[in-house]
């Protein structure tokens, strides 16, 4: 049985804020729309949508009036007639008040009071890249610290570009999910790399960077290795690349619903081999998708039934378990104390020895 949450940030020790302050996946662009759909993240019931001029709005569900969700309604008359979104804004399903991308609210249909400034819903600092949509999440509500990567291969028509698939909730606290993608020794004993013979960790400011290089066994006794950069911008997005001669970027965002539980997302991305997209192209693309997902699944079947990992037992020849920590604690700070936990985290790790799979070690 999946567990439905996993241990809280406080267990962590990780800083004095619930919720990680970055930006954090809240949608594939693809399924924002003018219709409004409800979500929810960092503990809050949202409402998305797509306003006329293409813009996404994250607002709080709520209106203040009588406490309507703004996207539930679909048999009313509001919905029915689309008219809940207008320009930007959004209607109340349920008395027609109106409020803007701003959150502020700009009319109330049946009433001539001056509206004060004051009468307005939470909204969010929202950005679309690589057909993701993301919010800037901080519990000080100051301005975005770093910028939100460009994905210029998700437009590029030479890359072939899965579909953004949501992967479900996963009960576990995201900074157990962000610091196994430093995990050397997993590639093999999960995802069946025969040997790992290089793994190197980075970590420079709001980013940390894995690069490992992989062995899959010939059979006439050679190896071909594979060389793949993962880097996680922040606390919740990681972009993989792989090196080959169809170069691959996988994505995988996750954001926490709750404390202790988070939203995933994944897609993959692949470079034709020459100057136009072929049949072969687009097979190789599917070969990889399907790889991709069933890494992602091996990992899953970990993680929901694994306990929570709150002192881990680091030894000689582990990943940098705890330094990732160190790292991830800049999230979960007051952004007053990120220079230093920074300054103190970055630097360079290289995880030494060749470690190989155990039906190789064992067939040696």
């Amino acid at each position: 049985m999946a567990k439905e949450t996993g241990a809280k940030t406080a267990d962590y020790q990780l800083g004095q804020f619930t919720y990680p302050r970055g930006w954090l996946m809240v949608a594939s662009s693809a399924s924002v729309t003018s219709v409004p759909s409800e979500g929810r993240f960092f503990g809050e019931d949202v409402v998305l949508y797509r306003g006329a001029s293409g813009k996404v709005v994250m607002l709080d569900a709520y209106c203040p009036h009588m406490g309507a969700h703004l996207a539930v309604g679909a048999s009313g008359a509001t919905a029915q007639h689309c008219v809940q979104v207008v320009g930007d804004s959004i209607r109340c399903p349920n008395h027609g008040w109106i409020f803007g991308a701003d959150g502020k609210c700009q009319e109330i249909p049946y009433s001539d009071i001056t509206i004060p400034d004051t009468l307005r819903i939470k909204s969010w600092h929202v950005e679309e890249t690589g057909g993701c949509v993301f919010v800037w999440h901080d519990e000080e509500g100051g301005a975005p610290t770093y910028e939100l990567p460009a994905i210029p291969q998700w437009d590029d028509p030479l890359w072939i570009c899965s579909p953004v698939e949501e992967m479900g909730v996963w009960g576990t606290h995201p900074m157990e999910l962000a610091e196994h993608g430093v995990d050397k020794i997993h590639l093999a004993n999960v995802h069946g790399s025969d040997r790992v013979v290089y793994h190197q960790v980075t970590f420079d400011r709001h980013c940390a960077q894995t690069t490992s290089h992989t062995a899959t066994l010939l059979p006439d006794g050679g190896e071909s290795v594979g060389v793949t950069h993962s880097r996680y911008t922040g606390p919740g997005f990681l972009r993989a690349e792989m090196e080959g001669e169809r170069p691959a970027i996988l994505l995988f965002c996750h954001t926490p619903v709750e404390d202790g539980q988070v939203r995933s997302w994944h897609a993959v991305m692949m470079k034709a081999l020459g100057d136009v997209v072929t049949d072969e192209d687009r097979a190789a693309h599917e070969q990889i998708c399907l790889f991709s997902k069933q890494a992602f699944e091996q990992d899953l079947h970990i993680f929901q039934r694994k306990k929570p990992s709150l002192r881990p037992v680091q030894i000689p020849g582990d990943p940098p378990f705890r330094r990732y920590r160190q790292w991830y604690a800049q999230f979960y700070q007051p952004r007053a104390q990120t220079a230093a936990i920074q300054q103190q985290a970055n630097g360079v790790i290289e995880t030494g020895g060749i470690h190989s799979a155990p039906w190789v070690s064992s067939a040696s």
